[in-house]
């Protein structure tokens, strides 16, 4: 591997302007592919093996106007207008009407048409709808016409505001000021690291190159799969982030063995295949620990995983190609432009000194560093999953203003009731008319003929998206709805059902709870009906199937499976992670013991978003109003990132631990030579992937604020606590055991260096007697 990456760096020094040529070609190829073939980023519209899947499923039988994507259109007062003003009221109609004949919508709730749902009172009217088709075919055309279609309501003065997926495509990913914010800062943190603008400079471009052409994949690739809008976030944090510690890794070490003599393309080559190899090991480990978010069982936490790791992959392209072929350009005069009074050198010997000093005082190192770990991850043990949802957003957020006003005239529950589904077992009956029939000769004779049809009064116009009709109401799914209702209004928590609708064997019926969703008696309920009330009529009636769905249901159903599924995440991450570590470092001990410290980095990160979040501690310094719970998927994302991304510090820092102990064959002096070489290299890597990685807390998501902080806590507890004190503290006291491999022998340490021959005075001096 280092020969391959030596010679590949030497060939981008020679050839770095057909390097450069097709940089360029991909990343204008990329962002055209992007640009006009880019798709949408929706959450996941079909969750297989689920309960609530089940019930879209049967719902789609007899009721399939409602199985589409659903928004929800609130129009409520202002000091201009009210919805109790008649000629107001006529507008809404009017809004609504429109809304129904858009084409893209299949069934629209009308309060004003008696049995057609939505709520109204004098302060607000809300009325649900449901698109054709899946959320991947939903784009910002249809938001616009949405738009036009409630214009009317909104030319009387009313305001208008949109939930659920109108919302969601309203709010597609954007980046702003913040993220900027947080790569000036890396460059801060650069120019402290080189002491040069030039040299500072080279990681940021380098890292801008790759994740150009990353976002663009991943927009593209939003257009084949349904990826959800968190995907391009946590790529640019990932991608962004990892992108520049390659980068830095590497110019280091060109630096270095410029400072040794080298020309500049044997010390590139040199850098590649110390540094790079280092690179390939640590970007390999993360995207093989991202890649095991697909053992989550559902399919967007995988994808996201997928864009994250295509970013990583892109960024350790980049650190490979690209990064030499730049250093190659610049050659010798990438030290030009110093920051005056800067001498990031004499750092070294400060790191150096304290490696001897853990070395010393290993014990005592050791314990109080678990205990600091294990203290940061205490509130880990109260961490409660919970589900996306509009009542979590911040509330500059569209969706959460909708919603806020949804439960302070209708109440918490009324923004997104439960939907129960029931299949009565036989087959279905539909209304059939008889065919006339002609009786005695004078429908034979040729003369007469039968009696025309009495004219039947004109049929009133189907509703849009409405039950069949022809489809007769079976008895038995009449008596199941209404022993449902019966069961389920007599739940705890339960506000309201509403009344059966039956067409055929299916029915249906909403049930409104009485909190808002992301609350955990809301959840309590979801399990509630599912394992008590319902089982208790399905089992009254063999052969029925009674479901129980709605969107909170369906969050809820993702945050089982990934419970279900955590273990075998980890089991898988943390395999492949040891997998790697032995096959890079020929060791048993040091993968074991890299395993259980990126552990308790992962631990004492969970530990603070727990606090943070869901204790509530200085949760409005972040720009949340309230505490709320941990998004379900949010602990599996950060798992595999955070044990990816502590590799990387890992694999750098003990790469030159086993360079030094090859060679002097000194497992302490190793120890504390390896400390001093990379200490001022691990602290700025881990300042600016946490700048970049707090760039991201200001964003209005959050699930994006939740992963933000705690990467960012993760990378400051595992660059600090664990890769400069507890790792050389259990080194110091592990020794040669660290390097233990079976069959293989402990270094021989080199002979010292021969005495200096003695001068021609120091010899007659001697021979004075």
């Amino acid at each position: 591997m280092a020969g391959f990456l030596d010679a590949l760096g030497r060939f981008c020094v020679r050839r770095r302007r057909t390097v450069f040529e097709l940089w360029f070609a991909l990343i204008l190829g990329a962002g055209v592919l992007g640009l006009t073939h880019g798709g949408m980023f929706v959450q996941q519209s079909s969750l297989p093996g689920t309960e609530t899947q089940q019930a879209v499923d049967t719902l789609a039988q007899d009721f399939p106007s409602q199985t589409g994507p659903t928004a929800t259109v609130v129009f409520s007062q202002t000091p201009e207008a009210s919805p109790a003003d008649w000629r107001v009221a006529l507008t809404i109609g009017q809004s609504i009407e429109n809304i129904g004949r858009l084409d893209r919508v299949a069934f629209v709730q009308n309060p004003y048409v008696p049995g057609m749902g939505g709520l109204k009172d004098d302060k607000a009217v809300v009325v649900q709808l449901n698109f054709k088709g899946t959320m991947s075919e939903l784009g910002a055309a249809d938001l616009d016409r949405l738009h036009e279609a409630v214009e009317p309501a909104r030319m009387t003065g009313l305001d208008v505001r949109f939930g659920g997926i109108a919302a969601m495509i309203l709010n597609q990913p954007k980046s702003g000021p913040q993220e900027a914010t947080g790569i000036v800062l890396a460059l801060l943190v650069l120019l402290l690291a080189f002491g040069s603008f030039l040299a500072a400079g080279i990681p940021i471009v380098v890292s801008l190159c790759g994740l150009a052409v990353a976002y663009s994949l991943i927009h593209f690739g939003a257009s084949l799969f349904q990826m959800a809008p968190t995907a391009p976030m946590v790529a640019a944090m990932l991608g962004l982030g990892a992108g520049i510690d390659y980068a830095l890794f590497i110019v280091t070490r060109y630096r270095q063995q410029l400072a040794d003599g080298d020309d500049v393309e044997t010390a590139v080559g040199r850098a590649m295949a110390h540094s790079g190899h280092a690179v390939v090991f640590a970007g390999g480990t993360v995207v093989f620990a991202i890649c095991g978010l697909f053992l989550s069982g559902i399919a967007f936490i995988g994808r996201i995983g997928l864009a994250a790791a295509v970013a990583v992959a892109i960024m350790v392209v980049a650190a490979l190609t690209l990064l030499p072929a730049v250093l190659g350009a610049l050659g010798p005069r990438i030290d030009r432009y110093r920051l005056p009074r800067v001498r990031p050198d004499r750092s070294s010997a400060r790191w150096t000194a304290w490696g001897r000093h853990v070395d010393r005082h290993a014990w005592p190192y050791a314990i109080v560093a678990t205990l600091v770990l294990l203290a940061l991850a205490v509130p880990t043990l109260s961490l409660r999953f919970g589900v996306m949802a509009d009542s979590m957003s911040s509330k500059r957020m569209e969706a959460r203003q909708a919603y806020d006003i949804v439960a302070r005239e209708f109440g918490a529950g009324q923004y997104s009731p439960f939907v129960v589904v029931a299949k009565a077992p036989g087959p279905e009956r539909t209304v059939k008319r008889k065919a006339p029939v002609v009786k005695g000769p004078e429908g034979l004779g040729g003369l007469t003929g039968p009696p025309p049809p009495e004219q039947a009064a004109p049929a009133a116009p189907a509703v849009k998206g409405a039950p069949d009709l022809s489809k007769k109401p079976d008895k038995q799914a009449t008596l199941i709805a209404q022993e449902l209702k019966q069961r389920i209004s007599e739940v705890p928590g339960v506000v309201s059902v509403g009344e059966p609708v039956v067409t055929g064997t299916t029915a249906i019926l909403t049930v409104v709870p009485r909190d808002a969703p992301h609350e955990q008696s809301t959840t309590d309920l979801v399990h509630r009906l599912r394992d008590v009330a319902i089982p208790a009529v399905r089992d009254a009636h063999p052969g029925a199937k009674v479901y129980l769905g709605g969107e909170n249901p369906a969050i809820i159903d993702i945050a089982d499976t990934v419970g279900s599924r955590m273990k075998s995440v980890v089991i898988a991450v943390v395999g492949v992670a040891l997998l790697l570590l032995v096959i890079a470092f020929r060791s048993i001990v040091v993968p074991v013991k890299a395993a259980l410290m990126n552990l308790l980095s992962i631990g004492a990160s969970f530990g603070v978003v727990t606090a943070v979040f869901q204790w509530g501690w200085g949760v409005h310094l972040l720009g949340v109003d309230q505490a709320i719970p941990i998004m379900s998927f949010v602990p599996l994302f950060m798992f595999a990132l955070i044990f990816g991304l502590s590799m990387d510090y890992e694999v750098f820092l003990l790469s030159r631990i086993k360079e030094e102990y090859e060679r002097s064959g000194d497992p302490h002096e190793s120890v504390v030579i390896g400390i001093g070489a990379t200490a001022r290299l691990i602290t700025s890597a881990a300042l600016i992937m946490i700048f970049v990685f707090a760039g991201f807390v200001p964003q209005p998501d959050p699930t994006v604020k939740m992963m933000a902080l705690g990467l960012a806590v993760a990378v400051a507890v595992d660059a600090t606590i664990v890769r400069l004190v507890l790792v050389p503290a259990l080194m110091s006291l592990l020794g040669h055991a660290n390097w233990w491999w079976p069959g293989r022998g402990r270094p021989v340490p080199p002979p010292p260096p021969p005495a200096p021959a003695p001068v021609a005075e120091q010899l007659e001096l001697e021979a004075i007697p």
